[in-house]
């Protein structure tokens, strides 16, 4: 990082404005609508271990007498984790006699004398790394700054290094080469083909290396360097056999644009060619960099994200042809504290750490980040002390380690809107383990409210009986956490802002205290501390209904809860294919290819997508799944709809053998836009695909714009029997209710006068909260029958409809139809409430009754009728016109059936001509069809309209003039009709501007 950036290498100390964040003893817990939900069935890509590397800014910190008489499962039983010590100025740059050096790491006999510069004495850095490999570790060494009596005119800098280059590039070969020979003739080629090599920490970073001419020339003295340290170690233990990359900022600009050294080891461009070989390119197996935030919850100024970071680099990599890279984060965190003086290891012990860290292991897993280096472990730095919130977090991710990722879902809103509810999931099959961590981040400090969340994991059923083991371990101020009690002890003890030499926030507290007094405080009391930071799980048995456990836990301010479930299995399987190669796909047409960049602005670090606009009369670009017993599919399209306004949707094929292959339309969509709303993202779901499923072909979109949109960003494959089964419930018993709320009974009077011998009405009329029944179904249609008493209450009050995918989040369905009848000689009303097109996600349906009333007994439910059809939009084919359209601001009639059935302002519309004014569909051919769902604009919505069809000769009416609508979506079904054509008259505008008809999207189904 940059000296005026204050990056962890320079340590400086930047003074600023003073916030004060004392950790609460207050708790504040809701139950909240924020939900997590996890499918155990959909496994996607391996955890890997992101916490596996540690720093040593020098070696001899804490790598040497410190090391000395460790047991060797030190770090197996505290740090499990770790698997790799990066060495970070491990070959030179400084000796102590030097001008403004205060540290020895030269490895020469006599690092000052010019007159034998083979005097190589390795002997303090092979003490240390025994002490790495003793505890069964990895190292990583770094090849540092040039060793001063190698520069002709060596200059250091604030890093305490060398900044200029060698005076003789086979000189420093020499150096480099004999050190890994001695290395490999002390620990055996096998253990050093083991290990990892550096070139440089932050190598456009002048203030890590300059030549001290110009920008340019230090570049390419870099280049230069990187080339023969790698021919040097590839001659001492061969190319085969080396691991070898670079550290770059990237995070924030340096002293020469970094991208241009990836360009150098792929052999593009001018500066392309291996200064030491004379070939092009030089092996390189990762990239790093680093990443710092510059206060809890602030990024650095003009600094990038952590994905835009690593973005950045894998971007430039994969665009030259390196795909095969590895990416980490070799140094960073957090570089100072609220109180503007720098972190010593760029971590604070707040209970904020925790959950900043739960949700940065989410952003490696999803983004593919290899791994995050970091800088201390405990208040000791590493050996002994405290553990912080930090390190447990490591802990319990490491667990993660070999689970394969499950499908997550966060929906609802936290009670605190600033808080970020998230978490991440994964799955061991062989061991029958699901893992699960939930974080309850605020980027404020200061925050200190908590949050109830719903946590449910779906698809899930015992291995054996019916309940599961569960063991849970909280991360927060009270569990696992010594800062809180330090808080308070330093402030009883009188300890200012200026007993401290780093941030007071500063996890390893005695380093940061000035006064021995202070810091012997602190030793006095650690056994308590080291008690408080234990991790302390419970343990419980919890019962598997309906193929689902959910957990309800209450998550302090930055909080962390992890789950860890055994005796667990899958119910089905789900493949998911984040397409970033082609491994999960059976085939695919040749002009596809992976597009890996933009991948923040899109959301998606890896898409498919076609290299060229098909010829004239060329078959559409298909991507080909084999998957036996296939059920269901989901794909995510990407849409560039700025340049191209007008969705084409993808189509998809099933066939049992991959030759013959059958159209299948029976999906549906939920549309968000993306990119600043340039793009717009496209889930499709399929469902009920033909029995005997074993091949899915999913096929492009034809010509367009653009060749880029749309693109897949992923598909997923399940073999879950679809729940396709109609429910019709005739309440005579609760056999088919999944749950219902205790103020309903079974009113079996009055049959043969009512139509119906048993329906479920209320105990009384006067309770608070609405009476409700809940199935447990996939649906995707609803049809309720209410009966209501209307000569004794005239007016009908509605029952309400909730879908949910979780039983947890739920969302109030209002766009109804419903048809009256008389019963009960007039007496009674009979109202059949029809709901289409419930969202896709619907798991659970809920009927509310309404509150209140004059009489108890009324209304009262008849029947309930859920199905789930696998329904063809005819609307899709069909040629859409319209009698008048307001082109001038962009509407248009074929965006009524282009598939963007949203609220927004992107169908047809009047141009303010005398009303009625009507928009058609032709489907070419005659269609049976017996429901009409229909898309206005929230605000604008049409209220008087007729749906007509055309029968041969005329037009005639599908159902009565609908009046006064005030929905923006309706359903409206009728007797089955045969047509070719069908259309929309409108014949009144909303109240807000009623001389005007807007429509967004007409879908037309057959029942």
């Amino acid at each position: 990082m940059k000296k005026w950036l204050a990056g962890l290498c320079s340590m400086l100390l930047v003074l600023g404005t003073m916030l004060a964040v004392v950790p609460s003893a207050n708790k504040a817990y809701a139950a909240d609508n924020a939900t997590l939900s996890f499918d155990l069935s959909a496994q996607g890509q391996t955890i890997t271990n992101k916490f596996s590397d540690i720093n040593a800014w020098d070696y001899e910190i804490d790598w040497t007498t410190k090391a000395e008489g460790r047991a060797n499962s030190f770090f197996a039983d505290q740090y499990p984790f770790v698997k790799n010590v990066q060495f970070m100025t491990a070959t030179g740059g400084c000796y102590e006699g030097f001008p403004n050096c205060h540290t020895n790491r030269d490895l020469f006999a006599d690092p000052s004398d010019r007159t034998n510069l083979t005097d190589y004495d390795f002997s303090r850095l092979i003490g240390a790394l025994h002490h790495v490999v003793d505890q069964g570790l990895k190292p990583h060494i770094k090849t540092g700054n040039i060793p001063i009596k190698l520069s002709e005119n060596p200059a250091i800098g604030v890093m305490e290094a060398n900044l200029r280059p060698p005076s003789d590039y086979n000189q420093y070969y020499n150096y480099i080469k004999a050190l890994a020979d001695t290395l490999v003739a002390e620990f055996g080629l096998n253990e050093v083909k083991t290990w990892t090599w550096g070139v440089f920490t932050e190598y456009e970073n002048p203030e890590w290396f300059d030549d001290g001419v110009s920008p340019e020339t230090t570049k390419l003295a870099f280049f230069k360097i990187y080339d023969y340290t790698v021919a040097a170690l590839e001659a001492a233990v061969g190319a085969d056999n080396l691991t070898v990359g670079a550290h770059s900022m990237t995070v924030t600009e340096g002293l020469w644009d970094e991208l241009e050294f990836i360009d150098h080891v792929a052999g593009v461009g001018p500066n392309g060619t291996n200064f030491k070989t004379g070939k092009k390119g030089t092996q390189i197996d990762f990239l790093t960099a680093s990443f710092y935030d510059f206060k809890p919850g602030e990024k650095m100024n003009k600094g990038k994200s952590l994905i835009d970071t690593i973005g950045a680099l894998r971007g430039r990599a994969v665009a030259n042809g390196l795909t095969n890279l590895k990416y980490g984060i070799d140094e960073g965190r957090i570089n100072s504290g609220p109180d503007s003086k720098a972190l010593y290891s760029r971590i604070v012990a707040h209970s904020f750490q925790g959950s900043s860290d739960a949700k940065q292991f989410k952003e490696m897993v999803d983004w593919n980040i290899d791994w995050f280096a970091a800088w201390g472990l405990s208040t000791e730095g590493l050996w002994g002390g405290v553990t912080p919130v930090s390190t447990h977090i490591a802990n319990l991710g490491y667990k993660m380690a070999g689970d394969q990722q499950l499908q997550g879902v966060v929906a609802g809103s936290a009670k605190d809107a600033t808080n970020e509810i998230g978490g991440i999931g994964g799955y061991n099959a062989a061991q029958n383990t699901v893992h699960l961590m939930a974080y309850n981040h605020n980027n404020d400090m200061n925050s200190v409210t908590g949050e109830k969340p719903a946590i449910t994991v779906r698809n899930i059923k015992p291995v054996s009986g019916d309940s599961v083991t569960v063991t849970q371990w909280i991360v927060d101020d009270t569990h696992g956490n010594f800062w809180p009690t330090w808080w308070q002890d330093k402030a009883n003890r009188g300890i200012t802002d200026a007993s401290y030499s780093w941030s007071k926030y500063t996890m390893e507290v005695p380093r940061s205290l000035k006064q021995q007094a202070d810091r012997d405080y602190w030793y006095s009391r650690e056994a308590v501390y080291r008690n408080l930071s234990k991790l302390t799980p419970v343990t419980t048995t919890v019962p598997v209904v309906n193929n689902r456990v959910t957990f309800t836990p209450e998550m302090a301010h930055h909080g962390v809860v992890f789950y860890e479930i055994t005796n667990a299995q899958s119910v089905g399987r789900t493949v998911t294919d984040n397409l970033d190669d082609w491994s999960k796909t059976y085939k695919h047409s040749a002009g596809l290819a992976l597009d890996k960049g933009n991948g923040t602005a899109l959301g998606d670090p890896s898409r498919a997508m076609r290299t060229a606009l098909e010829a004239d009369g060329a078959p559409a670009e298909s991507v080909i799944y084999h998957f036996n017993g296939a059920t269901r599919l989901q794909l995510t399209g990407l849409f560039a709809t700025d340049a191209e306004p007008v969705i084409n949707n993808f189509k998809f094929y099933a066939s049992h053998n991959g030759t013959t292959w059958t159209e299948h339309e029976g999906w549906g969509y939920e549309d968000s836009p993306i990119n600043g709303g340039y793009w717009t993202k496209r889930v499709y779901t399929l469902t009920q695909l033909p029995a005997g499923t074993s091949f899915i072909k999913i096929a492009f979109p034809k010509g367009g714009a653009v060749s880029y949109s749309p693109q897949i960003g992923q598909v997923q494959i399940s073999d879950i029997p679809w729940n396709s089964a109609t429910v019709i419930d005739q309440l005579d018993d609760w056999s088919k209710v999944s749950e219902h709320s205790d103020g309903l009974y079974f009113d079996t009077a009055h049959g043969t006068e009512l139509g119906d011998a048993s329906r479920v009405t209320r105990l009384n009329a006067s309770a608070a909260q609405p009476e409700y029944l809940i199935y447990t179904k996939e649906a995707t249609d609803l049809q309720a029958t209410a009966l209501y008493a209307t000569d004794s209450e005239q007016g009908i009050r509605n029952f309400k409809f909730y879908t949910s995918p979780d039983k947890v989040t739920w969302e109030e369905q209002r766009g109804w139809q419903h048809q009256d009848s008389l019963i009960n000689d007039g007496a009674w009303s009979k109202r059949v409430y029809t709901l289409g097109k419930l969202p896709m996600s619907t798991q659970f349906v809920k009927i509310e009754f309404p509150v209140g009333g004059a009489l108890a007994y009324s209304p009262q439910l008849s029947q309930i009728k859920l199905n789930t059809a696998s329904l063809v939009n005819y609307a899709r084919e069909a040629t859409a016109t319209a009698s008048n359209t307001d082109t001038a601001n962009g509407y248009a009639a074929e965006k009524v059936n282009d598939g963007a059935a949203t609220t927004d302002w992107s169908g047809w519309a009047t141009d303010g001509s005398p009303l009625p004014q009507w928009v058609q569909l032709d489907f070419g051919t005659a269609k049976t069809f017996s429901r009409v769902e229909l898309y206005t604009t929230n605000g604008y919505e049409i209220r008087d309209y007729e749906i007509q069809y055309w029968n041969g000769s005329a037009w005639v009416n599908c159902l009565s003039a609908i009046t006064g609508n005030t929905f923006d979506h309706r359903t409206h079904t009728f007797e089955p009709v045969t047509a070719s054509k069908l259309r929309i008259v409108g014949t009144s505008g909303p109240a807000i501007q009623p001389d005007y008809v807007r429509i967004n999207e007409i879908e037309v189904y057959s029942e």
